[in-house]
């Protein structure tokens, strides 16, 4: 059996009372971290619901069907004529701007000093 001195004893204690707030506080900051991380929680869950709702509403309100009917509502688009459509080897020659080394079409004034 170990006998503890009496300062044995004192150091001890002293060090016993100091530690406790230390431990009381760490366990009053985990609750609050506890606390946070339920509020942060739900905040997701509610989050996540509205998400939900939304992609319901978007998936309503972007049927074809509707789309149609709205487009002929207030647009006035009409089909495109089979000239209008052209093959896709055609878009280079609209799509790349036409390059000229020809100073009077570009525009610029060469002056020599």
């Amino acid at each position: 059996m170990i006998v503890f001195s009496l300062r044995a004893t004192i150091i001890l204690t002293l060090i016993t009372i100091m530690l406790g707030p230390l431990v009381y506080l760490s366990g009053i900051r985990k609750d609050t971290h506890e606390s946070e991380l339920l509020q942060i929680e739900a905040s997701i869950a509610e989050t996540r619901d509205s998400i939900t709702v939304l992609k319901a509403e978007w998936a309503y309100l972007s049927r074809p069907d509707r789309i149609l009917q709205l487009s002929e509502r207030f647009l006035d688009v009409k089909p495109l004529d089979p000239h209008q459509i052209i093959p896709v080897n055609e878009l280079n020659k609209i799509t790349k701007p036409q390059t000229s080394n020809n100073i009077e079409e570009a525009n610029l004034t060469w002056r020599i000093e």
